[in-house]
């Protein structure tokens, strides 16, 4: 985890961007929207982004304050997911348990880079997949154990 912008404060053109306030757009319509920006980008890209998108929105659902808003970015070699809420408290991996604990550790596992900007009046999580990896990086961590 990191706690600067990422590449997004470095962006060299031909992004696409979407913003949305959680309070009124579903969970099923923020993975919509994340497959629909990286159809060109198959699927275990969007399958990772997914899951990302999914854990970072549903910790500010759960664990954040209002208001809540998702940003999603098709940087050139990067997809980028942003969730801001008014909560200052970071997300951490912790040990899982029957409460949970996975969620992190799957961001971390497949993003590029995650972190947290702190700003004012809220925070933003946020979190980078490579675009032209050719597995998911769980695959890698799966096939490997058993040798």
């Amino acid at each position: 985890m990191t706690t600067g912008q990422g590449s997004a404060g470095g962006d060299d053109g031909g992004s696409a961007d979407v913003t949305r306030d959680l309070a009124t757009t579903s969970n099923r319509e923020i993975r919509r929207l994340v497959a629909d920006l990286l159809h060109d980008h198959g699927g275990v890209v969007t399958e990772d982004a997914v899951l990302v998108v999914d854990e970072l929105v549903g910790n500010a659902r759960r664990h954040g304050t209002p208001p809540l808003r998702c940003r999603l970015s098709v940087l050139p070699r990067r997809f980028r997911v942003e969730v801001d809420d008014t909560d200052q408290h970071r997300p951490r991996i912790r040990s899982a348990d029957d409460t949970g604990g996975r969620g992190m550790v799957l961001v971390e596992r497949l993003t590029a880079e995650w972190g947290v900007l702190h700003r004012r009046t809220h925070k933003t999580v946020w979190a980078e997949l490579e675009l032209d990896r050719p597995t998911s990086p769980l695959l890698t961590v799966v096939h490997g154990a058993g040798r």
